[in-house]
């Protein structure tokens, strides 16, 4: 049996998915099964699959189209790896990216999970620049996950033993549907297991406005913040968050600069003193040491208060002065709690 199972679901893919074949196959480690799962395609997408005659290519076809959850878990119903990797039909992995994520997890054994950064291509596929948000370490990794996604879907290679722990992708078509099955399982993995980003790319992620999650991005952005909202609320052993204070988190840290805030004195106060019980909650869950407590402090209540005190010096909706003096004093002190020694 192979050591890693490759899965690549495809729908109306023929633009890009022969590249996308063409990365995987070309990968400095041979021992893998890539397995495509085909979700209703109604163009050549199947015969240029087909066309490959590789002996580790194995192809499924969904009678009517799926979605991607319900096809991932299809291709990992037949996946034989111990290791599962994810390729997207229109991105591009590197000649050695599978080589690196298998021995990074067969020698962190703590390790279930592993992504990277990447190099952003345009529909082209000329490259555009590097993505190096992902962070990389577990607790930031973990941190992350409270408020976003951070990882790469198709960068992602994990131990298939932790989907037996956690379950499959979530078929819930409200999650899916958004594309952001990802993100929710992340999630689950990571409240029981450790994880990891390489900083270097490993793979080139194409953007492009015709990609089916820029399609739903409205919706996206919404389940995004409902898995975040999940998130929080595991953390702090919550049932629910206070509408307000969770109003409050929203416009603090997603919003623009450039329009209004639109909180009242009160709202910028408990908004402030939510985020400083969320990390609070999270060292004391994850057991960082005083001074492992402080180096994370001043990494996340540095740019908080910075945005606080930049908010502070515009126009912020109702009750103006008082809003802009608790963003004002607000940001001060969580500046001042970032340069407290451990």
């Amino acid at each position: 049996m192979p050591l890693v199972s490759v899965l690549l679901p495809v729908y109306n893919d023929s633009k890009t998915i022969a590249q996308s074949i063409r990365s995987i196959l070309g990968q400095t480690f041979r021992d893998f099964e890539l397995i495509i799962v085909d979700d209703g395609s109604s163009d050549n997408t199947p015969q240029i699959v087909g066309s490959f005659e590789d002996p580790r290519i194995h192809l499924i076809a969904n009678k009517h189209n799926l979605g991607l959850a319900p096809t991932l878990n299809r291709a990992l119903g037949v996946a034989s790896g111990d290791y599962i990797a994810r390729q997207d039909a229109d991105d591009i992995a590197l000649p050695h990216r599978l080589e690196k994520q298998f021995v990074f997890l067969r020698s962190h054994l703590d390790v279930a999970m592993v992504g990277s950064r990447a190099i952003v291509i345009d529909e082209q596929g000329l490259e555009k620049g590097f993505w190096d948000y992902p962070p990389v370490d577990d607790i930031d990794i973990k941190w992350n996950l409270l408020f976003r996604n951070p990882f790469i879907h198709s960068s992602v290679m994990m131990r298939r033993v932790v989907l037996d722990r956690t379950g499959l992708y979530t078929e819930d078509p409200v999650i899916f549907r958004a594309f952001v099955e990802d993100y929710e399982l992340w999630s689950r993995i990571n409240d029981v297991a450790k994880s990891a980003n390489f900083e270097e790319p490993l793979v080139k992620y194409r953007v492009s406005a015709k990609s089916a999650s820029s399609r739903t991005f409205a919706e996206q952005l919404r389940q995004l913040r409902s898995i975040s909202q999940r998130n929080i609320c595991h953390l702090l052993c919550w049932d629910r968050i206070d509408p307000i204070c969770w109003q409050g988190l929203e416009r603090f840290l997603y919003h623009p600069l450039q329009q209004q805030l639109d909180l009242t004195s009160a709202e910028v106060n408990c908004t402030l003193d939510f985020l400083t019980t969320i990390h609070e909650t999270f060292c004391s869950k994850y057991g960082l040491s005083k001074r492992e407590a402080a180096t994370h402090r001043r990494g996340v209540f540095w740019p908080w208060g910075r945005h606080a005190l930049a908010l502070s010096y515009r126009r912020n909706g109702r009750r103006d002065v008082a809003c802009r003096f608790s963003l004002f004093a607000g940001g001060a002190k969580l500046v001042a709690k970032a340069l407290r020694p451990a």
